[in-house]
């Protein structure tokens, strides 16, 4: 059986059907997101833009070339938002996992897009989690339901509460606009990433996996440069894993929109063991690089 290049073309054929539906679910979630508050807030605009233009560049949505064009027209308003949201709902599937799964990741990125999350916002994020059962299996979302229920209990969400909030949505979907000013759709999620001290050293003998998509193309040639420092290379994440090296960006592939498998299960396992450790690929390829000096 031949080995299918990572995110290639083959394998985005293989992936399609899947794929479609993954970006499908999650813009249609942050459409919702982006209506959760009941109107359509200042600091939403620019981060709702930036998520239409780069959905329609990598993925091509009609829903949101229109979102661009009303707006440009000067006809975007919550109800455009709304409506388009409640459209694509009836094709979404609400009794698949992964299809409720990548809606909610959608969800919280549009509430969080803005990084302010209101009291209706709050409520909405709280009912959603409650009432579906498979979501609090996820690494991170008990924390986001904690937070949003500590800060409704008096009725009023303050600027710290609203900031709370906002830190344990960025643990399960990544950064959000308000703090890079650009479009996340493709962007890996926030995880605590382990400090190298010597790539010489500190690779020996280490069971490796990656997982994303990375700069060094093909991804064969990084792992025969990680096996020179003495690495074993592994394809899945085990209890045996020592180190998840994640790409810059989320793969095409992953289950997720932007954490797979292999960094859902890394997370779990660290819950327990406290391993793997999770390096990104920026500081990879610098400690590559200073010991060619």
């Amino acid at each position: 059986m031949s080995k299918f290049e990572h995110d290639g073309i083959e394998l985005g054929q293989i992936h399609k059907k899947n794929n479609d539906k993954k970006f499908y679910c999650h813009f249609t979630g942050f459409l919702e997101g982006i209506a959760a508050s009941g109107y359509l807030e200042a600091g939403e605009e620019n981060p709702l833009l930036a998520e239409c233009k780069e959905f329609v560049r990598r993925v091509s949505d009609n829903d949101a070339e229109d979102i661009i064009q009303d707006f440009d027209a000067d006809l975007l308003d919550h109800s455009v938002i709304s409506d388009a949201a409640d459209f694509r709902l009836k094709e979404i599937d609400s009794n698949c996992v992964n299809s409720s799964t990548n809606r909610f990741l959608g969800f919280c990125r549009g509430v969080v897009c803005d990084g302010v999350i209101t009291l209706a916002e709050a409520e909405l994020i709280k009912a959603r989690i409650e009432n579906d059962p498979n979501l609090e299996t996820l690494v991170g979302v008990r924390q986001i339901l904690v937070t949003c229920l500590d800060a409704l209990e008096d009725g009023i969400i303050s600027d710290a509460e609203s900031l709370e909030i906002c830190n344990a949505i960025g643990e399960i979907v990544g950064d959000n606009y308000g703090d890079t000013g650009l479009a996340q759709t493709f962007g890996t999620v926030n995880y605590q990433e382990t400090q190298i001290g010597d790539i010489l050293t500190d690779l020996q003998g280490k069971t490796i996996v990656l997982t994303g998509s990375f700069h060094t193309k093909p991804r064969s040639k990084l792992e025969q440069e990680l096996a020179g420092f003495g690495a074993k290379m592994a394809t899945s994440v085990s209890g045996t894993t020592d180190i998840l090296i994640v790409g810059g960006e989320a793969s095409r592939d992953w289950i997720e929109i932007n954490r797979g498998t292999k960094i859902r299960k890394a997370q779990e396992l660290r819950l327990k063991s406290k391993k793997p450790d999770l390096v990104s690929e920026g500081q990879l390829r610098t400690l590559i690089a200073k010991s060619t000096l």
